[in-house]
């Protein structure tokens, strides 16, 4: 019962961490979408999409159960994204 819950705990955590580092590095993307550095930042959220399928794949030993948990983030990532809007601003050097 309490490995149970541990996993609960576990599959929640790592969902909420998904989403918002998702919604930050979606962010710098588009920030940067006139610039060579906007690879590196797409390239990044691919990156932690896998790493998070792995992990909950780890948790709950299903494939389809990590892709429907995985899309489901993904789709409260773009509705986030959509609905709360992204951060805009412009890129400032340290030096002036």
């Amino acid at each position: 019962m309490k490995e149970k819950m541990t996993n609960w705990m576990d599959l929640f955590v790592e969902s909420i961490n998904y989403i918002l580092i998702t919604y930050a590095l979606s962010n710098m993307a588009m920030l940067f979408q006139h610039s060579v550095l906007f690879v590196l930042f797409f390239a990044s959220e691919i990156w932690v999409m896998g790493n998070y399928w792995r992990k909950v794949y780890e948790i709950t030993k299903s494939k389809v159960g990590s892709a429907l948990l995985l899309i489901a983030c993904f789709l409260l990532h773009i509705g986030f994204v959509y609905f709360v809007g992204r951060a805009v601003g412009e890129i400032v050097p340290f030096r002036q």
